[in-house]
């Protein structure tokens, strides 16, 4: 049964389309007190509201963002009179999904109303399939079992709510653009456009015209009008990867869109306003750059309202296991191949350097994935390439103190990492079997960085 408000003050506009709605499996309740509307829709949300734009007590405007803030996918179609058309147009922008300007046909009101259910349809249908692949582990929402990147998640989802800029830094391979993906889909904004521009990629001569847009005429074989990259991410996420690789002149127009939101294409005149969110991230010593001048500070400083820096997977041993079994599901499933593997070749992957980080893991189970039989994966199934390489320098070369200082943290490195590996990256479960509190098993983890660091 679809449940329908109309909120309207006037009783009779209420009580009039409750007439021209009457059709099965379908009921209609009509509101002449927003605030009343207001209290049932948010404890019993129905599956499309009706709502003037215009009433004492609550605007339209102000019950829309209150029942919109509560419940994102809820279809709701403006009812305006001639001067407040304007303003529905903006709700529209907004996340409001249509309107209805009065005095309208029963034609028009069915059509509105019938897309209008249709839409909610399918937004249920969508969550509910985010939901099944979330489950079977197709999704590329950030996945970990670290509490380091557990913390980033969560310091991403907070900062997702708003419309602050937000830069992800870290090695490749770490996961910024799905990082960034899910910043997207946990905001207002997730049912709108996601344009990821890879800074790196577009040739010097054309990413100017790609991210502003041209107008005709404006260069030679310039015959149409083109909106750019940035005009394009209108309403939605504008995704800046790799944005130190941005040459000084661009990043000098782009702080100034930062800035004022609004843009002139290539022989232009006349600003565009252009309203998007915008996330960035790169790989490099931003820091340094600016010490060179080869970045404006002021740009770095306006992207970076939040920072969210991704860890190396070097550094978040636990997820190395927890990962490759996901990626094992997902890539058995995706080639029709049966596979698992055993404890020891999880202990392998926690031998290794991964320079590539999460991007590596990933290729790397996949390949072997597509290539192996079927069965169970050994440590002798990794390539030769990633095994790990012997050291610089033997222990017997060293002073005692020191040899026995790096042959007992590397015996607590091995045994920690083996039994993380058995335990699929599980700490609480290694922590138990290796009969230490988490804590413990946490530093034990951590020698090899400790001895990098000097600590």
């Amino acid at each position: 049964m679809k449940r329908i408000f109309v909120i309207d003050d006037e009783a009779a506009m209420g009580e009039n389309i409750q007439r021209m709605l009457k059709f099965p499996d379908t009921t209609v309740t009509a509101y002449a007190d927003p605030l009343k509307a207001l209290a049932d829709a948010l404890a019993t949300p129905p599956d499309l509201v009706l709502l003037d734009m215009r009433m004492p007590g609550m605007s339209g405007e102000e019950l829309f963002a209150r029942l919109h803030q509560a419940q994102p996918g809820l279809p709701i179609v403006f009812l305006t009179a001639f001067g407040s058309v304007e303003g529905a147009v903006l709700a529209i922008r907004n996340g409001a999904f249509d309107y209805l300007q009065k005095p309208f046909r029963r034609e028009d009101l069915l059509l509105v109303v019938k897309r209008a259910l249709s839409h909610g349809e399918l937004e249920q249908e969508v969550e509910r399939l985010k939901g099944r692949l979330e489950a079977l582990g197709e999704t590329d929402h950030p996945q970990s079992r670290s509490a380091v990147m557990l913390e980033l998640t969560d310091k991403a989802r907070r900062a997702a709510a708003t419309d602050a800029t937000v830069m992800i830094l870290g090695e490749s391979g770490t996961g910024k653009e799905v990082m960034a993906r899910y910043i997207q889909s946990q905001s207002p904004r997730k049912n709108r456009p996601f344009v990821p521009v890879e800074c790196s990629a577009l040739p010097g001569s054309l990413i100017e015209s790609e991210l502003f847009g041209y107008e005709r005429g404006a260069f030679t074989g310039a015959d149409r009008t083109k909106k750019g990259l940035i005009e394009s991410a209108d309403g939605g996420t504008l995704f800046l990867d790799e944005i130190g690789d941005l040459s000084v002149e661009l990043q000098t127009r782009l702080f100034r869109f930062v800035e004022e939101r609004q843009l002139r294409r290539l022989g232009g005149l006349q600003p565009v306003r252009v309203d998007c969110r915008i996330l960035c991230a790169t790989n490099q010593d931003l820091a340094a750059k600016i010490k060179a001048g080869t970045f404006r500070e002021e740009l770095y400083y306006r992207l970076g309202v939040v920072t969210v820096k991704l860890p190396p997977l070097r550094e978040r041993p636990e997820d190395i296991p927890h990962l490759a079994h996901l990626f094992l599901e997902r890539f058995s499933r995706r080639y029709g191949k049966s596979l698992s593997a055993s404890p020891r070749f999880y202990e392998a992957l926690l031998r290794q350097p991964w320079p590539g980080n999460v991007r590596q893991l990933k290729n790397v189970m996949e390949n072997l994935t597509a290539l192996h039989p079927g069965g169970i994966l050994e440590p002798d199934d990794l390539a030769s390439d990633l095994q790990p390489a012997a050291g610089a320098c033997t222990l017997s070369s060293l002073p005692w103190k020191e040899a026995r200082e790096q042959y007992l943290a590397g015996f607590e490195l091995s045994y920690a990492q083996a039994v993380l590996g058995r335990c699929e990256g599980n700490i609480s479960a290694a922590a138990r079997e290796a009969g230490v509190d988490r804590k413990t098993f946490y530093t034990l983890l951590r020698r090899d960085r400790d001895a990098q660091s000097g600590e």
